[in-house]
């Protein structure tokens, strides 16, 4: 006698899996900047110097004195020829207080004062170590404003692309299960 047998035959399923990448795009551009600097404000003022010319020696060298000057050499001259006054008229009196030596003091003193003598000295060339000059600077005042840069900036977003991804799954084999009785 047989026995009955059971045979059981299964065939598994079987999946496709097809799988579609994401797809992912990025662009940053530049952003739009203008950058401006403007000048400093620059202020600069100095008062005028003092400039000082003293040319009284050169032209005293020339002979064209002020009359300060002139004044003043006079009263020198005037001296001088005082003094010397004095000295003529104390010598004559001693030649006239010596008549008794029997010359001709008065004829002697006479003879002298005929002669008339003039000289004149003309200036000579100004030099100009004889100009002084002096020059006294004044300061400088100098303000200086800086300015800011003007920044202007204008920003350009990203742009992003998406495209998400995908699986398609299919059936490759499809599963089935088969019985069987054996006798």
């Amino acid at each position: 006698m047989t026995i009955p047998q059971l045979q059981v035959r299964t065939q598994p399923a079987k999946l496709n899996l097809e799988s579609v990448a994401a797809k992912h795009e990025y662009q940053q551009f530049r952003a739009d900047q203008s950058i401006e600097q403007p000048q400093a404000d620059l202020s600069i003022s100095q008062r005028p110097g003092k400039l000082t010319i003293d040319q009284s020696s050169a032209w005293s060298n020339l002979h064209l004195k002020s009359i300060f000057e002139r004044t003043r050499d006079i009263a020198d001259f005037a001296e001088q020829t005082w003094l010397e006054g004095i000295g003529k008229a104390a010598q004559e009196g001693d030649e006239l207080m010596r008549i008794e030596n029997k010359g001709n003091a008065i004829a002697s003193i006479a003879e002298r004062y005929t002669g008339f003598e003039y000289t004149y000295v003309p200036g000579n060339t100004p030099v100009h170590d004889l100009v002084d000059i002096s020059y006294q600077a004044n300061d400088a005042d100098i303000e200086v404003q800086r300015n800011e840069p003007i920044i202007e900036t204008t920003p350009v977003y990203p742009k992003f692309q998406y495209q998400k991804g995908a699986v398609n799954v299919t059936m490759g084999q499809m599963p089935s299960i088969s019985i069987d009785w054996k006798v």
